[in-house]
């Protein structure tokens, strides 16, 4: 009966990824194949149980296959490589958060067009293994045409993967805006990328020292510095390429520093903890300073994992103030700042989204005032 049932989710599994690839093919989309274990314990059900809705939840609902030795896996759907990886970076901070517990082993993949389903099995299974035999890394990654961990001379991989598909995009951060756009990879020898840019950003690139590249086919974001900047042709010309596991442009939403002071309250129960004034804040974390005196304080309590309570207002389009009290957990301190992962409801959020909206026309009117010059 065991081995029967065995063999009929084995078809299903594979009916399913199948199914999947079929549709990527015929729709010319991608999705993101995540691999990972958690080991079950019979009597300690509901932990699994909560744990598995939560991961469903967070990855938008896809569905999630049972595999042999308590592992799974997880489709993330229109979901390129880097950002699959932030994706579960950021999942697996919540499980800490949430279940006093971290998901240590994890592979992740991304579909191509001639994929099978033994092909791209073959390849997360890579991945998740690596990920085992590893004693520091948690996660591992890899495309058909990037493999990193095998080859360790990623350079030597890109002109295949520039010949095959030249665009990219170039990103920058602006107190905090993202300023990105497309472009082509003109030429690639030796470490060194010719790109086009657009005339109105040559100012802009022109007071930075470096820039960051995003890839479909490239599962690290590369930082590159910038060498030079032909005015007339308009060309960048990039170099001394780091191949980055995280970067301030993988951040799910974007993060802005407001241009005046928020005070802050951190709570734990009816107790108030710190107060200070927020430094940067996005959908889902909020940054804020404290005072220097009372660092060892909050890490003395040891809250890490506990739910916390946090309190500011903000001001929407209408210049009408909000009062946001949201759920929180502290994911670092860090000198006299701490970072606190967010929770907030619909509502919350709308409010959020209002006020980094009003903020960002505000820095992007000084930007453009900044280009004309």
């Amino acid at each position: 009966m065991i081995r029967k049932e065995t063999k009929i989710t084995d078809y299903l599994n594979r009916g399913i990824i199948e199914a999947n690839l079929k549709f990527a093919k015929e729709q010319n989309s991608i999705f993101s194949i995540v691999k990972f274990d958690y080991e079950i314990d019979p009597d300690d059900a509901y932990t699994f149980r909560d744990l598995m809705g939560f991961i469903h939840k967070f990855t938008d609902f896809g569905p999630i296959l049972k595999q042999d030795n308590d592992s799974f896996i997880v489709f993330l759907k229109d979901t390129k490589i880097y950002q699959a990886k932030a994706i579960i970076n950021k999942m697996n901070h919540k499980i800490y958060n949430l279940f006093d517990f971290e998901i240590k082993n994890i592979g992740i993949t991304v579909n191509s067009i001639n994929d099978t389903y033994k092909k791209v099995v073959d390849r997360v299974d890579k991945y998740f293994v690596m990920s085992k035999l590893s004693s520091k890394k948690k996660v591992f990654y890899g495309t058909v045409d990037f493999d990193y961990y095998d080859t360790m001379q990623p350079l030597k991989v890109l002109k295949n993967i520039f010949n095959k598909n030249s665009n990219i995009s170039i990103n920058n951060i602006y107190k905090g805006i993202p300023i990105t756009e497309k472009s082509r990879v003109n030429g690639f020898n030796d470490g060194i990328i010719q790109v086009n840019i657009k005339s109105e950003k040559i100012h802009f690139y022109q007071n930075e020292k470096f820039t960051f590249i995003q890839h479909d086919l490239i599962p690290d974001i590369i930082k590159a510095d910038i060498l030079k900047i032909d005015k007339h042709k308009f060309i960048m010309v990039l170099g001394n390429l780091q191949f980055l596991q995280s970067s301030p442009i993988e951040r799910s939403s974007v993060r802005i520093e407001p241009t005046k002071k928020i005070h802050t309250l951190l709570v734990y129960g009816h107790k108030k903890l710190v107060e200070g004034f927020i430094t940067s804040i996005s959908e889902d974390s909020i940054s804020f300073e404290i005072p220097t005196n009372q660092i060892d304080n909050m890490a003395r309590k040891n809250l890490f994992h506990k739910e916390l309570t946090i309190k500011f207002q903000l001001i929407n389009k209408k210049k009408i103030l909000s009062t946001l009290k949201l759920k929180a957990y502290i994911f670092s301190i860090v000198n006299n700042q701490i970072i606190v992962n967010l929770s907030p409801n619909t509502a919350e959020k709308t409010k959020i989204r209002d006020y980094i909206s009003t903020q960002q026309n505000e820095l992007l009117s000084t930007l453009k005032l900044e280009l004309m010059k």
